[in-house]
């Protein structure tokens, strides 16, 4: 009768560490289908732009894998004068690579690297031979450059990013290179959402 009673509580025993053990065992499964499900995509707003300029840009991103993806971003000037801020396109369309050296766990996240090539247009100053500003010229063309910088991904799939580089301007209308002030800077501080 001992030894039965023993043996009921043995298999109780058993039964509940298995039940136990299987919720942990279930859960971890969940856990895992749920990162197994990656965003694929992103999108952001640079905030640094608004501030400054006022200018608007947008980026897309799509995730080829967990350290390279591929996008497009787009830049309007608002600011039609240009006396104020450091950039003189009033629009730029740049496709461009990033390869990411992620120092955690989530995807596509930590330290970039990113060139780009863009098709730009915008204005620039014509200067005199005593190099005094004598009129403004309107362009179009060509450029490309490279980025380095470090993005940040919550929980949530928000993003924030920072990065700086420089870009040249390669070829302008009517075949022309442009000599003066040719380099210009990439800065910006941007939020995003994956889907």
């Amino acid at each position: 009768m001992n030894t039965l009673f023993n043996l009921l509580h043995v298999k109780k025993l058993l039964f509940f560490c298995l039940m136990f053990f299987g919720m942990f065992y279930v859960n971890g499964q969940e856990e895992r289908s749920k990162d197994s499900i990656q965003s694929k995509h992103e999108i952001r707003l640079d905030i640094f732009q608004l501030i400054v300029l006022p200018g608007i840009d947008l980026a897309y991103e799509h995730f080829i894998d967990d350290v390279s993806s591929w996008g497009m971003s787009a830049f309007f000037n608002f600011d039609r004068s240009y006396y104020e801020g450091y950039r003189f396109e009033s629009f730029e369309i740049s496709p461009y690579y990033r390869l990411y050296f992620r120092a955690n766990k989530a995807p596509n996240s930590g330290f970039f690297v990113q060139p780009f090539l863009s098709v730009t247009e915008g204005v620039y100053d014509l200067y005199s031979e005593n190099y005094e500003i004598f009129d403004e010229a309107n362009f179009f063309g060509l450029a490309g450059g490279a980025l380095i910088g470090r993005k940040w991904v919550n929980r949530k799939n928000y993003s924030f990013e920072i990065h700086l580089g420089v870009g040249r301007f390669f070829i302008f209308e009517k075949g022309s290179a442009y000599k003066e002030g040719t380099a210009y800077p990439r800065i910006n501080f941007a939020i995003g959402k994956r889907f």
